[in-house]
């Protein structure tokens, strides 16, 4: 159970590899392990959230932000929490990264909570859905 809530937390790998550890490793229920991976992978929002400040108070890392930015992530930080821009983006880099992006823009994490929720319960749900179907139907 423990190395499974560490895989899920985690943010290299994290419910891509914690669906089907639990779900084909360990034979945990589909619905379990998709209802227990939105919390463990929204964990890492949480602390994305509450090392920020921390990580601003570091001269570097201020000018690691005030570098100029590429055209792709100045459109995403001007989408600022856009529901399913934020959404699509969770998948696509990660809920810690998105924390990340939307932090530099000034979003709070309140603001983005619900898309990033969303889009974890989304993919644990439909990552469980195939780790129960694709077995059977490739007997």
């Amino acid at each position: 159970m423990l190395s499974f809530a560490l895989v899920a937390a985690s943010p290299l790998g994290g419910i891509f590899a914690a669906v089907p550890l639990g779900v084909l490793g360990f034979g945990y229920p589909a619905w379990g392990v998709a209802a227990a991976c939105v919390p463990l992978g929204y964990a890492q929002v949480v602390v994305v959230d509450l090392t920020w400040d921390g990580l601003e108070r570091w001269d570097w890392w201020r000018r690691l932000l005030r570098r100029p930015r590429s055209e792709l992530v100045q459109r995403l930080l001007s989408s600022c929490g856009g529901f399913w821009s934020t959404a699509v983006l969770v998948p696509l880099i990660g809920p810690w990264a998105v924390m990340g992006l939307m932090r530099v823009a000034g979003v709070p994490q309140r603001r983005v909570a619900m898309p990033i929720l969303f889009a974890l319960a989304v993919l644990s749900a439909g990552l469980s859905l195939v780790c129960v179907v694709a077995p059977q139907a490739l007997r």
